[in-house]
């Protein structure tokens, strides 16, 4: 079995160990309650999310634009590869890998190893700040010669926080319409 998400608490490693993971009990049937309850406080990029092009597009849609039947993947396919800390992950390294995705894939879920660091509370700011990256010219074959919807990966972020400014330009490549700056792509984002 994989599982695809973790629980979340307050020791959630979070992108850059930035904002809280809160869970507050605010209904207790031991304490009289009718029920059971809990106030949930966390920002969208604590534990397992999706990035929505408007992430870094200001003209792409929303998470909530899409329609349910968009969520339901048919052909997903995993890959298996390890990855270093701080890796960034380029094409021409991967390239062969991504070539063996069959063509009607829709989610790509990648599995480097990266996550026993989550794991681990001595390593846990090795997860938070040093994992692995994409490089943007992944983003852009993977658009170009595939048809994602999603991707999915056992590290925080699509590139790692001590990588900040190449990350911004591998998320364009995943998600925005212009994906340099510049040309404009007909490609869907990648999720």
């Amino acid at each position: 079995m994989l599982y695809l998400s973790h629980v979340l608490g307050p020791e959630t490693p979070r992108y850059g160990n930035a904002g809280l993971c809160d869970l507050k009990r605010v209904r207790c049937l031991d304490c009289g309650d009718t029920s059971n309850n809990t106030d949930l406080s966390f920002g969208a990029h604590t534990g397992t999310h999706i990035d929505a092009p408007l992430h870094f597009d200001a003209t792409g849609q929303a998470l909530e634009a899409y329609p349910a039947e968009f969520w339901c993947c048919q052909a997903p396919w995993l890959l298996t590869r390890t990855a270093a800390p701080g890796e960034i992950l380029s094409l021409d390294d991967w390239q062969a890998d991504l070539e063996q995705i069959p063509e009607e894939t829709d989610l790509l879920l990648i599995k480097t190893g990266f996550e026993q660091f989550r794991a681990d509370p001595p390593e846990a700011s090795r997860y938070i700040f040093e994992g692995p990256g994409f490089s943007p010219e992944i983003g852009l074959w993977l658009r170009t010669n595939r048809h994602l919807r999603m991707i999915g990966f056992d590290f925080i972020s699509l590139t790692s926080f001590t990588n900040r400014p190449l990350g911004r330009i591998a998320h364009r490549a995943f998600l925005a319409q212009e994906p340099s700056g510049g040309e404009t792509t007909l490609a869907d984002p990648i999720l």
